[in-house]
């Protein structure tokens, strides 16, 4: 018996006189695709999860290799397979109905301060506890951090260099990384030299930096609405002004809605996520990044690209830098979301404030992590990166497709989620009552950790919306923990 465990199936499929479902006259290639599509259909392959390929469905099923890739093309046209360039076919997630996916806001808030309580350290607190299950964290964890091959960098790196590796780092970086980034940025079409970069610990250092070098307290600064709650911390610790702006669940930033605002508000700087963004998992397109350029250069603020999630693409199609398309772009980006957040590694492109960074650098931060800086040069250049990628993508593929498919099993019919095309986090909305501070508190007393709205929205909103990571693998223990929150849900309404 073949890897389906079903060729009795495709046999009475492919003789007519056994098969009622099919005419005689129907090609030998729909007739396998009604095949592969029931058995996906009936679970046997999971979404997220990695299809047999070609080769050997046209061998288990004594067919043609044109036959079978013609049965695969018809899969990805119904929507039940997704190719992945020199990585295969994959299990495309489960279509989510409008209904079910998270609305959007269209207009701009009022200028306003930053308003954070103890929330999120208690969160945090309690997440991380022996035996929990975080679904809070949005980092990398076990089965995707690639340890064995970072410990052997690290042992060669420390046999070559000596004391060298385990002392200070100047405060631009290591030549060795800011070289290797210069390459990895070439690809992404940024003609950088090593000297225009400046490596930071973690992109936390450097979107500091970055609001430092473009604004003074009290000015406005346009940030996503949900956003990434550090980015929001640090407003607030340097004295500045929010004003938020609607994230698309799909398409990112609303560019209309902050064209809107600046008809009324000047901001110094506008810092976004356009890829996959945190918490809410949208993808900016081209034009948008094109509008949003636009609007920087004729109103004179500063863009500053929190790019960490970018190099996850599901599908390994990695999207452009904003820069592409305006001098007035900040680029910051970090190893921890891709290759290990413990080793604190970032960096950022200044562009035209690279002066005053540079500056602010010295006085913040002096001395960068030389050992972790000597690891992730290595692991860029010669450790295996791109190998490293087109695995944890797929993992993450797999592990947001069986957390979602989870959430829409477990929880209400009225729940919406959405449905990221890379990174790994997923954004629940649940109707108008729903409280997430108390389901938090719920959710930590079964051992459960999750990320609540209010910690992504300046005002503290957002309370009946809560954020799940999917940084680790998918297993029995997720799965109870997703029914157990799903059963919460339905008793946590104000």
């Amino acid at each position: 018996m073949g890897f389906f465990d079903s060729r009795c199936i495709w046999k009475a499929a492919d003789n007519p006189a056994r098969s009622t479902s099919m005419p005689a006259a129907t090609p030998l290639y729909r007739k396998l695709s009604s095949t592969l599509a029931g058995l996906i259909r009936a679970g046997t392959f999971p979404p997220g999860s990695r299809f047999p390929s070609i080769r050997r469905t046209s061998r288990e099923h004594g067919v043609s290799i044109t036959t079978a890739m013609e049965a695969y093309r018809c899969l990805e046209d119904e929507g039940y397979l997704q190719a992945r360039a020199r990585s295969g076919y994959y299990v495309s997630p489960p279509v989510i109905s409008p209904d079910r996916f998270p609305t959007t806001g269209t207009r701009p808030s009022s200028p306003l301060k930053v308003t954070h309580g103890t929330l999120f350290e208690t969160v945090i607190d309690h997440a991380s506890g022996q035996g929990a299950v975080s679904f809070a964290t949005a980092a990398p964890g076990k089965g995707i951090v690639p340890e064995t091959r970072l410990a052997s960098i690290s042992r060669e790196i420390i046999r070559r260099h000596g004391l060298e590796a385990l002392s200070y780092t100047p405060p631009q970086g290591r030549w060795e990384l800011r070289a290797a980034l210069s390459r990895r940025l070439y690809n992404l079409g940024l003609t950088v030299a090593p000297d225009e970069i400046i490596t930071t610990q973690g992109a936390t250092e450097g979107l500091m930096l970055a609001l430092r070098a473009t604004a003074e307290p009290g000015d406005l600064i346009a940030v996503e609405a949900p956003s990434y709650f550090g980015t929001l911390n640090l407003i607030r610790d340097l004295g500045l002004r929010v004003i938020e702006i609607p994230v698309d669940p799909r398409s990112g930033l609303v560019v209309e809605a902050l064209e809107v605002a600046l008809k009324k508000h000047r901001i110094a700087a506008c810092v976004v996520q356009p890829h996959f963004q945190n918490p809410i998992g949208s993808l900016m397109p081209e034009s948008r990044k094109k509008a949003l350029s636009a609007l920087a250069e004729q109103h004179g603020f500063a863009i500053i690209e929190d790019d960490v999630y970018g190099d996850l693409a599901h599908d390994g199609t990695r999207p452009s830098s904003i820069a592409l398309h305006s001098d007035r772009v900040i680029h910051c980006g970090s190893a921890s979301k891709t290759i290990a957040p413990g080793l604190r590694v970032g960096w950022l492109l200044p562009g035209k404030w690279h002066a005053e960074v540079r500056r602010l650098k010295g006085i913040q931060c002096p001395w960068n992590g030389t050992l972790s800086e000597f690891v992730i040069a290595r692991f860029l250049d010669a450790g295996g990166y791109d190998r490293h990628l087109r695995r944890i993508r797929r993992l993450y593929a797999e592990q947001c497709a069986q957390t979602r498919e989870a959430v829409l099993s477990h929880f209400p019919e009225d729940a919406r989620v959405n449905q990221p095309a890379g990174g790994f986090v997923l954004w629940l909305e649940m109707p108008a009552g729903f409280d997430a501070r108390s389901y938090t508190a719920a959710a930590l007393r079964k051992g459960i950790g999750i990320s609540p709205g209010p910690i992504f929205s300046a005002t503290a909103g957002l309370n009946h919306c809560f954020r799940l990571a999917c940084g680790f693998a998918f297993g029995t223990r997720t799965l109870e923990a997703i029914a157990t929150l799903g059963k919460l849900a339905r008793h946590h309404r104000s």
